[in-house]
């Protein structure tokens, strides 16, 4: 008996038991299941989760079919860049600025009756993917030292903030991690221990040109990772990498150090470290590099050694609770890629799996499509062939699980075919991935001329059914020109077998960096010691909310 031959009443009742990425592979197998998927909402609501590389929210009252159009406008929004609304903040040029999670922050710098004091700026972010709200929040908390990095976990109500400790006289220079409630800027009252303190490998004072920042903060339920980067003249430097458990502020006994280190956590059990080994790096420890710098009485020597390919390891993240050794899986990189300049696992700012999306969320990117996106740049000297002087490097994150007994190391002849190497201009910046897109400007200011800040943005978006759905806004044309808040273009390209959109604006924007969440662009131009922030949100409005 044929499926076609069952009433479509028996057939709707099938379909309603697919899940999104199922139904959508049904579809394309079948005209006729497509045109009855088409005809009921709840339906088409999940075959267009699935087309858009999302998946359903948690939000009980609010039914498929009101959640259709917002996740349409999302979705078109974001291939167009066009936005719905956009919100501006001018303040002076603080010390430090981004976004994490759903909210942005500044911070700098003020004297109080001359008490020198750090303030701390966090605003709410709109989204048009939640149920509207009557205000964004906003906080602003005063605090005795100075702000190096933050991270917000929403979701914990966890606010970490980094600090650097450099001593008077011989000591070891520290970085401090501070737990906090993000509401009230007090100890978290899970957190045993307000502060965790990690004692680097670098003592005294530091030698003119030497410079520590803190990298990286991460935050992924209990953990919290922390690197540390000791920079020197000309780009070289040493990276220090450390996790912590946050409730307990007992950090883990692995430790990385690598003179080009980037690192992810995956889950509370599975850490991802890229890195530059040494061709005679033999180290059983599971730390991915040992330290080529040596204290000299006037500063820090590079030891020159030769490097093997680039390489991803994958930790298992030792539970203090339970005894087992280090376990590792590692990816190497192309042969032809031992020399570099710089090195980076771009962070995705879309939710990983496993964890819950805020309260009444429509939709959100589906955790199990998330890319990686790794970016390598080349000395101008030494580009591989058939190579950009930056590459982006994209598989997906579900590539990577967590290593089993034993070691094992795979050649690239062995994984490259779950990879996509993308060209990128050499004039490119400031990275973002949220979900499947890769955001990013590039310079096109005037050549020789330092102050000229114009930018072109633009958006790769690398979900697998990107060029259908942009096909479906205007299934008739070849070119794709958009002209309404911004005049940009979008265009098809292929990388490997896939095809993926590139949206660029056509028109020159003043950007010295960008941000992304899933549902903004983040835009900052800093000039005259003023930074102009916009953030162009997408989607369909409900509700404007007022704005602190």
């Amino acid at each position: 008996m044929s499926l076609f031959s069952l009433s479509r009443e028996l057939l709707l009742i099938i379909l309603e038991e697919l899940d999104p990425v199922s139904l959508l592979h049904f579809c394309k197998s079948s005209r006729y299941i497509h045109i009855i998927v088409v005809n009921y909402s709840t339906l088409l609501y999940r075959y267009e989760l699935a087309l858009s590389g999302m998946t359903d929210g948690i939000s009980s009252f609010c039914s498929p079919r009101a959640r259709l159009d917002p996740l349409l406008r999302h979705r078109k929004g974001w291939l167009t860049l066009n936005w719905t609304s956009e919100d501006r903040l001018c303040i002076p040029t603080p010390t430090i600025v981004g976004v994490s999670g759903r909210f942005l922050y500044h911070a700098s710098e003020s004297s109080y009756h001359g008490i020198f004091q750090w303030s701390l700026h966090i605003y709410e972010l709109r989204s048009y993917r939640t149920p509207p709200v009557a205000k964004l929040q906003y906080c602003k908390f005063n605090l005795p030292f100075e702000i190096r990095k933050v991270a917000i976990d929403a979701v914990q109500n966890l606010l970490v903030l980094a600090e650097l400790h450099f001593p008077s006289q011989d000591g070891p220079i520290t970085a401090s991690l501070h737990f906090l409630d993000m509401w009230t800027c007090q100890q978290h009252p899970q957190a045993q221990n307000l502060r965790f303190q990690f004692q680097t490998d670098w003592w005294g004072t530091l030698p003119p040109g030497h410079r520590i920042s803190i990298e990286r903060v991460q935050i992924y339920g209990i953990m919290v990772g922390l690197s540390v980067r000791l920079g020197v003249e000309e780009g070289e430097g040493t990276t220090e990498l450390v996790l912590v458990n946050w409730h307990t502020g007992i950090d883990q006994r692995q430790r990385f150090t690598g003179d080009l280190l980037s690192f992810d956590i995956l889950s509370e059990s599975c850490l991802m470290v890229l890195s530059h080994p040494d061709e005679d790096e033999d180290d059983d420890s599971g730390e991915s590099a040992a330290s080529t710098w040596e204290r000299g009485p006037d500063g820090l020597y590079l030891h020159e050694r030769g490097k093997r390919s680039p390489q991803i390891t994958i930790h298992y993240i030792v539970d203090d609770r339970r005894l087992c050794s280090a376990q590792v899986i590692s990816y190497d990189l192309p042969e032809s890629w031992k020399a570099i300049s710089f090195l980076q696992i771009c962070p995705n700012t879309s939710l990983k799996p496993n964890v819950t999306p805020p309260a009444g969320t429509f939709f959100h990117s589906d955790p199990s499509q998330r890319a990686t996106v790794i970016l390598v740049e080349f000395p101008s000297h030494s580009v591989p062939a058939r190579c950009s002087k930056k590459v982006a490097l994209v598989m997906k994150e579900s590539l990577f699980q967590p290593p089993s007994l034993g070691d094992r190391s795979l050649p690239w002849e062995e994984w490259q075919d779950h990879c996509t190497v993308i060209h990128l201009p050499d004039d490119s910046h400031a990275f973002e991935v949220v979900g499947r897109k890769l955001v990013f400007f590039q310079s096109v200011g005037e050549e020789n001329f330092v102050a000229d800040s114009r930018s072109r943005l633009h958006v790769l978006d690398l979900n697998d059914h990107a060029a259908e759905c942009l096909r479906s806004i205007a299934p008739r044309s070849s070119t794709w020109s958009w002209n309404e808040k911004w005049a940009t273009a979008s265009k098809i390209f292929k990388a490997g077998a896939a095809e993926f959109i590139r949206t660029s604006t056509t028109q020159v924007q003043s950007i010295t960096w960008v941000g992304a969440t899933e549902d903004a662009v983040i835009l900052y131009n800093e000039r005259d010691g003023q930074t102009v922030i916009r953030v162009l949100t997408f989607g369909t409005p409900q509700h404007t909310p007022n704005v602190p």
